[in-house]
C-alpha cells in the first residue's frame, strides 16, 4: 500500500508541476471518468487546485500508514 501511495504522490507531484508551468491561457483537457476514452475541456486553475488537494490528501494518507519510513 505504501508503494502505491508513493507512486501516486510522485505522479501527482509531476502533474501539478507540469500544469503549473503551462502558459496562463493554455487549453487543458482531462478525463472525467478514468475508464473513458473521452477528454473534456477543463478550467486550468480548478484542475491545478484539484490535483494539489489530491496530492495533499495522498501525503496525509501515506503519513498515516503504519511502519512507513520515508
Amino acid at each position: 500500500m505504501a508503494e502505491e501511495l508513493k507512486n501516486k504522490i510522485h505522479e501527482l507531484d509531476i502533474l501539478t508541476e507540469e500544469l503549473s508551468s503551462l502558459r496562463p491561457k493554455a487549453t487543458v483537457y482531462a478525463k472525467r471518468v478514468p475508464s473513458s476514452k473521452l477528454f473534456f475541456l477543463e478550467n486550468k486553475k480548478q484542475l491545478v487546485n484539484s490535483k494539489k488537494k489530491e496530492l495533499a490528501e495522498a501525503k496525509t494518507e501515506l503519513a498515516s500508514v503504519p511502519n512507513f519510513r520515508p
